[in-house]
């Protein structure tokens, strides 16, 4: 049986290849909808996978317009939360052309385990850079 270490690592891997890729329907089976957005912006409910990618059609372009290739996770925090949520605490880091690595975001998820044995984000909150 995979461990839920394991399991966060994986989908967080796979999250990351997805948006490194700008794989929109990949990044979108990555949530499951409804979902939550909170940010210093305020809330945001995700009712559809569409909006999904409609907003990372938009994060995509600007991290290619700022030279940024790919990202890939770094610190990760797991806490199980209930059978099947999860809460991921993670710092992103974001590589440009030439594979430079710089620090990223930092985001907090709620994951769920969904039907089908794969976890996806049920809210995702932007936190402050340290």
């Amino acid at each position: 049986m995979i461990s839920l270490e394991n399991l966060v690592q994986s989908f967080l891997e796979g999250y990351g290849k997805a948006l490194s890729e700008g794989d929109l329907p990949g990044i979108a089976n990555c949530w499951e909808v409804p979902a939550l957005v909170l940010s210093d912006q305020g809330a945001r409910a995700v009712i559809e996978a569409g909006e999904v990618e409609q907003f990372f059609a938009g994060a995509v372009e600007w991290y290619r317009a700022q030279g940024l290739v790919a990202t890939k996770s770094g610190s990760v925090e797991i806490k199980r939360l209930s059978e099947r949520l999860v809460s991921v605490d993670v710092r992103w880091s974001v590589l440009d052309m030439t594979g430079l690595e710089s620090p990223g975001e930092h985001s907090h998820y709620i994951l769920s385990l969904a039907e089908d044995g794969q976890l996806r984000i049920r809210v995702a909150i932007a936190l402050a850079p340290e």
